[in-house]
């Protein structure tokens, strides 16, 4: 295993196809040269024979799908997780918010392994926690018992049902073009500016689980949608004609909240919104609009 989580089986000279996001992307991966080449040669590190689970995979370091994928996954198998030794790889990303989140929903290993960069791992004791759903999609069931999870956990009797837009006036991609406007809009409307990028994972929890209605460009800061109360609202900017999914629309109708997009105008009309994306102008009164939407829904 590496510390992408692609899985070689040594006995059948390949790449497991179950261990990989999606096998169409890795085809040159899959031929028996790339496992002499890659792998076959290549210096291994051995590890004890305690059972290892391994469930992540090359995009598992990213905010989104930590917390849509691999979590799930991993929430998936909580009562047996106790008798494995967790795979992980080894960044700053993993070791910080990721251990948080693990810590958060009670998901206690018998103990972590970490994999370095290029590093292979030989493991004589496996198993695969396969994903839950094509990336991009939401295991409605899963992401279903991890919110009733989350209900327990967080206290909303003291709930503020504040409104809250978070902002990436700091990214360097998938801005909003006009947020000056933007912002003095939806102040006016009674809506507090978060940059979640300056809170730490914890306040970013409490700052969601105060919020009956988010705004936001798409991207990592609606996946603390997670945290806010039942029922609520969320409105998304999202580009029109390509994309690549709708990841957020599918997270929020799992979670049984209310949920609004609004077009914005690209920048670029040939490239996509996820990713390192386009940038995008929203129009103000079409944004009012659906803020009065919203407000009917409370």
């Amino acid at each position: 295993v590496n510390s992408r989580g692609f899985l070689y089986e040594q006995s059948k000279f390949r790449l497991n196809k179950i261990s990989l996001l999606d096998e169409k992307r890795y085809t040159k991966f899959l031929t028996v040269k790339h496992y002499l080449k890659k792998v076959f040669i290549k210096p291994k590190r051995s590890v004890g024979n305690d059972n290892h689970l391994l469930a992540f995979d090359e995009w598992t370091n990213e905010y989104y799908h930590w917390f849509c994928e691999f979590l799930p996954r991993v929430f998936s198998v909580r009562d047996v997780l106790k008798d494995y030794v967790l795979l992980l790889p080894d960044t700053d990303f993993v070791k910080n918010i990721g251990l948080e989140s693990l810590d958060f929903f009670e998901l206690k290993p018998l103990k972590i392994e970490y994999l370095q960069p290029k590093e292979l791992v030989k493991i004589k004791n496996l198993s695969i926690v396969t994903h839950t759903c094509f990336t991009g999609y939401i295991n409605d069931k899963i992401i279903s018992d991890m919110k009733k999870f989350i209900n327990k956990k967080v206290d909303y009797s003291s709930s503020l049902n504040k409104k809250i837009y978070i902002t990436r006036d700091k990214a360097k991609y998938r801005k909003v073009l006009n947020e000056e406007e933007i912002q003095d809009l939806v102040k006016s409307r009674g809506y507090e500016i978060v940059r979640y990028e300056d809170l730490s994972w914890k306040d970013q929890i409490i700052k969601a689980a105060s919020a009956k209605s988010i705004i936001a460009m798409h991207g990592a800061g609606l996946v603390n949608m997670f945290f806010m109360q039942a029922d609520s609202s969320v409105l998304e900017f999202r580009r029109d004609k390509i994309y690549h999914n709708q990841c957020f629309w599918h997270l929020a109708g799992a979670l049984k909240y209310n949920y609004y997009y609004l077009f914005g105008t690209p920048d670029d009309e040939n490239l996509v919104l996820e990713g390192d994306g386009c940038n995008l102008t929203v129009d103000t009164e079409k944004l009012l609009s659906i803020i009065d939407k919203m407000e009917t829904q409370h």
